[in-house]
């Protein structure tokens, strides 16, 4: 087996040519039968891809040379089982004459004996004629261009869908290498759904793989493509929030773009097809996936809506997660769409599988394979008993079982590399001799200040009392002259805010400081538990300790319920962004000085501490949470005591969240 292993890459493309040839034959017969043509498309596309898996010795020229001639060959096919390319003749003939294509539906214009017998014919069988066309502007003037060479003749718009795909094929080679870009190139489905069945697709994926490659020099050019990739296909604004990485200037330019494509058409004063996509949003459902899952708990509508929300929030993880640019998965972004779409054709997964050859995940190249199966409807089986556009259960039961099996391997595949891989954390060494730090802000807290400074001085510091730095935020009750009396260091900090008194009292620790530890001076908390929190410090077992409430035991009213549930959202998602698992935000904490000066903190009110715990987090420091009991403050709190202050805490957390997250 190892001697045949560099002539793979030929049997591969032998199959790959073969299977388009015998596609392109059986289109052709009188009554080509819909089993045997996905038979020939499945084992085409499944074979070719299990040949080519192993990544065999291929060179560029190889691999484009074998993807121009399946192209050609292509070229030859006839649409026996799909008709949406009448829609885009039409389209190119109404944008060339009248200015656009939106607005008036096709079957406005079925009594209308001004237009040709030719265009009579394309116009009889125009699907979903009642509605007006939803495709975005660039493929307006691609389908106008075609009318323009070609008239009614589904020749020019096959030919260029195919150079389209090439130059696509071309980038593919160039960021994934060639022996990667064959599994795309070489794949019967995505020739066969391009040129055969003529389906534009591709198109959107080119322009997104070209704004990834010029996005670390020309990030402009990123905006200018990513724009013109949802001016092709809407559903391309699900990679978006990668725009947030380059800075506002990329996304205004990405808007500017797709505005400037609309607005030609938009002047016609007959709208923009979003009038049509509402209605397949809401209405279509085909060979749908997950979504039937959620279409067999919840109502119709309440299906959709709930299913999009879940896609949403997945897809917005997914971005999240993503450390750099060049680490994103379009190929798991839109896959989740097609997992929660109500409708589901062959051809979406032209979204997907050109962003796959890279990885070793199967799943794409599994639901390649798969998905042809959805053209085992009613219609092309000629069975009266299915509705017309309903796929065959048993063609849907097959194709939902190959999908999951492949998703369940590569999370399995997925766990056991995650097992085996240690995380990288700092090193640290026990502290010899520590030198600790008491850092309290304190706004107004005259009823409960000096307590707390009794408890820290009576909390049995077998290393020797600590320095104690009262933060004066700008008190008027007399804060800070209490603070001096009981023994602590008080400075001023007139700038608002927790984070900004937090900086100051930073600044002013002694310089042989070697542990901090922030607590508040409302006296919630205990300050006895203190030791707790700093022992792994100086035993070197960790960089930060965070006192957790939801570990300890809350006094009734200490917390309100938008304290806990805030809580618990914040450190869900930066459980779900960073695959940490945290409990509690509480400023109740301890932190080595050299981690503190590595975090680099910058925030100047409320988040603060998710931001010390998210950047502690991003650099591989080790913490860890030690319960913490948590009293009712003395007085009224600034934060959860009024709405305001509740949003704008809650609000500066997510901010904070989002901004680690998606720009950094």
């Amino acid at each position: 087996m190892t001697r045949l292993l560099p002539n793979i890459g030929y049997y591969a493309a032998t199959l790959s040519l073969l299977s388009v040839a015998a596609l392109v034959f059986v289109s052709h017969l009188i009554e080509p039968s819909i089993i045997l043509y996905v038979a020939i498309l499945m084992i085409g596309t499944g074979g070719t891809f299990a040949l080519l898996w192993k990544k065999p010795r291929l060179t560029a020229g190889t691999v484009f040379a074998v993807a121009v001639l399946l192209h050609v060959i292509a070229l030859f096919g006839f649409a026996a089982f799909e008709d949406d390319y009448f829609r885009f003749i039409w389209d190119g003939y109404k944008t060339i004459t009248s200015g656009t294509a939106y607005g008036i539906a096709p079957a406005s214009y079925f009594t209308d004996t001004s237009i040709g017998a030719p265009l009579q014919g394309v116009l009889g069988n125009v699907n979903n004629a009642e509605l007006p066309t939803i495709y975005g502007p660039v493929l307006q003037v691609i389908f106008a261009a075609a009318y323009a060479l070609g008239r009614a003749d589904p020749l020019a718009l096959r030919i260029f869908f195919a150079l389209i795909n090439l130059a696509l094929v071309a980038l593919l080679m160039k960021s994934a290498g060639p022996r990667n870009a064959a599994l795309y190139a070489w794949s019967p489905l995505a020739v066969t759904e391009i040129i055969i069945h003529i389906h534009p697709d591709a198109i959107m994926a080119a322009f997104l793989l070209a704004g990834l490659m010029t996005a670390k020099r020309y990030p402009l050019a990123t905006a200018l493509f990513f724009g013109m990739a949802a001016g092709t296909k809407i559903v391309a604004l699900a990679a978006w929030p990668l725009l947030a990485r380059l800075g506002w200037r990329t996304i205004a330019t990405a808007v500017g773009t797709v505005g400037l494509l609309y607005l030609p058409f938009a002047l016609q004063g007959q709208g923009i097809g979003f009038d049509s996509t509402e209605t397949f949003a809401t209405q279509w459902y085909y060979n749908a996936i997950g979504f039937a899952g959620f279409s067999s708990l919840f109502s119709p509508t309440a299906a959709r809506i709930i299913a999009a929300m879940v896609g949403i929030m997945i897809i917005t993880i997914i971005h999240a997660r993503t450390r750099s640019i060049n680490a994103i998965s379009f190929a798991a972004i839109f896959g989740v769409i097609l997992l929660v779409a109500p409708a589901v054709n062959s051809w979406y997964i032209l979204w997907v599988l050109p962003f796959a050859v890279g990885g070793r995940a199967i799943w794409p190249f599994a639901a390649a394979t798969a998905i042809p199966l959805s053209y085992l409807t009613g219609l092309n089986l000629n069975d009266y008993s299915l509705e017309a556009f309903a796929v065959h259960p048993v063609a849907w039961s097959a194709e939902l079982f190959i999908v999951a099996a492949a998703l369940i391997y590569d999370w399995r595949q997925h766990r056991k590399k995650k097992q085996t891989t240690q995380p990288i954390t700092l090193a640290s060494t026990p502290i010899a001799e520590p030198k600790i730090a008491v850092v309290i802000p304190a706004l107004n807290e005259a009823k409960s200040i000096a307590s707390v400074l009794t408890g820290i001085h009576g909390a049995g510091w077998s290393e020797g009392p600590p320095t104690i730095i009262v933060v004066d935020n700008g008190s008027t009750d007399g804060t800070a002259q209490l603070a001096q009396a009981h023994g602590a260091t008080t400075i001023r900090e007139q700038r608002r805010g927790y984070g900004a008194a937090c900086l100051a009292g930073i600044a002013a620790v002694p310089p042989e400081t070697n542990i901090i530890l922030f607590m508040d001076a409302d006296g919630s908390d205990v300050p006895q538990e203190a030791l707790a929190l700093v022992e792994p410090l100086i035993a070197g077992d960790c960089d930060l300790v965070i006192g957790s409430r939801a570990l300890g035991n809350v006094e009734a009213g200490a917390m309100t319920v938008p304290q806990r549930f805030g809580n618990w959202l914040a450190t869900r998602l930066v459980q779900w962004i960073w695959d940490k698992k945290m409990t509690d935000l509480g400023p109740f904490r301890a932190i080595r000085r050299d981690a503190l000066t590595a975090l680099d903190m910058q925030d100047r009110d409320f988040g603060w501490t998710i931001e010390m715990q998210v950047k502690a987090v991003q650099q591989n420091m080790r913490i860890e949470e030690r319960p913490a009991d948590y009293r009712k403050r003395i007085g009224i709190s600034k934060i959860s005591g009024t709405i305001d202050g509740v949003a704008r805490a809650g609000t500066k957390i997510l901010y904070v969240i989002g901004r680690e997250a998606f720009c950094r």
